[in-house]
């Protein structure tokens, strides 16, 4: 009998594996997949909070807060190593009493110790006498997956809310919000409530209700009213007309300087040895950047790790706004990598890969 033969798999190409790493490394936000009302859920409800503080930025905070509003929580805790690179954090918790920041450093380079902390803290509110009816994950990190299947099977309803949540995560949980989405969201609420065009649009509308369609002069004011409105200016006092700028009187040409010869200087290339040297070690002192670069490129690398350093510097911005301010400049950022230690770069055609060490 004759056995059917396999289909010999045909190699991927190079290039077809760099794009589809490339596409992988442009994962764009994920969407809403509820809206802040069906995920608020009832008041009746035990909710407790936990956020992923490690890969989560503390400008969110703010957002979060305001999705909670007045609903009483039993238990809000943030996790991360706020004496370090998490600095921010304990200052924009000191607005929101609480929520209390469980400080956990990681004493192993690689090992997340605040995930295993906030994982263990989650189990044990499910086993506790009075577990909570819902718990909300701030995170993006999938690790999370387990736990959150294993509470859905007691009946807990989950939250997750994130920015570039992983799917596992996401599909897993009942409702999922966007922090980005949901924060555009209050600011356009918030711009709407102040808008004085949109008090006096309310205004006209009411008129109009009140006014008899005989009185066909008030409405014609309403509507001359209603034409009005989006060219008013509200708060900006009319600008006097600016006087005419003073023509400058040309100035003489400046005096063309002669360029002395370079001397040859043999210590050229130590003392610019030196200064690299000097500056890789500002660099290793701030350990706070430096784990921070690594543990954003593992929450946005792709399956093999790698990770275009133009995301890589974007992500890390968004996520440590400030963080670099104490360190020493580079011109190439993927330079600052290599100088870390913790990193191997790849250059494939004019793009720059980087990815941690194992």
């Amino acid at each position: 009998m004759n056995k059917p033969r396999s289909r010999s798999r045909k190699p991927q190409s190079r290039s077809s594996g760099t794009a589809l790493r490339s596409r992988r490394g442009k994962q764009a936000e994920a969407a809403s997949t509820s809206t802040p009302e069906a995920a608020k859920g009832r008041e009746d409800q035990r909710i407790s909070l936990l956020i992923d503080a490690d890969n989560v930025s503390h400008q969110h905070l703010a957002t979060l807060r305001k999705f909670i509003g007045d609903t009483p929580l039993i238990s809000a805790r943030a996790y991360g190593d706020f004496q370090g690179r998490l600095s921010g954090w304990r200052a924009a918790a000191a607005e929101w009493p609480e929520l209390e920041l469980v400080d956990q450093r990681s004493y192993t380079p690689g090992k997340n110790a605040a995930d295993m902390r906030m994982t263990i803290d989650a189990v044990k509110l499910l086993a506790g006498e009075n577990p909570p009816t819902t718990l909300v994950f701030v995170t993006n990190d999938s690790d999370f997956t387990p736990v959150v299947e294993d509470a859905k099977r007691l009946g807990v309803r989950i939250v997750v809310m994130g920015e570039r949540t992983h799917r596992a995560l996401r599909s897993t949980a009942h409702h999922y919000l966007n922090l980005s989405e949901l924060r555009d969201r209050h600011e356009t609420e918030t711009a709407i409530k102040s808008d004085p065009r949109r008090a006096l649009e309310l205004l006209g509308k009411a008129i109009r209700l009140l006014t008899p369609k005989t009185k066909t002069e008030a409405l014609t004011l309403i509507d001359a009213f209603e034409k009005m409105l989006p060219e008013l200016n509200f708060g900006a006092p009319a600008k006097a007309p600016k006087p005419p700028k003073r023509a400058r009187e040309a100035r003489p040409p400046r005096p063309v300087r002669e360029k002395r010869p370079e001397e040859p200087n043999a210590g050229n290339a130590s003392a610019n040895a030196a200064e690299i040297e000097r500056r890789r070690q500002l660099l290793l002192a701030c350990e706070g950047l430096v784990e921070a670069l690594v543990s954003t490129a593992q929450a946005s690398a792709t399956a093999d790790g790698w990770i275009k350093v133009e995301f890589l510097k974007k992500d890390f911005l968004r996520l440590h706004p400030g963080l670099e301010v104490g360190a020493p400049r580079y011109a190439k950022f993927y330079r600052m990598l290599e100088d870390t230690g913790r990193f191997e770069t790849e250059m494939r055609g004019s793009t720059v890969y980087a990815r941690v060490k194992s």
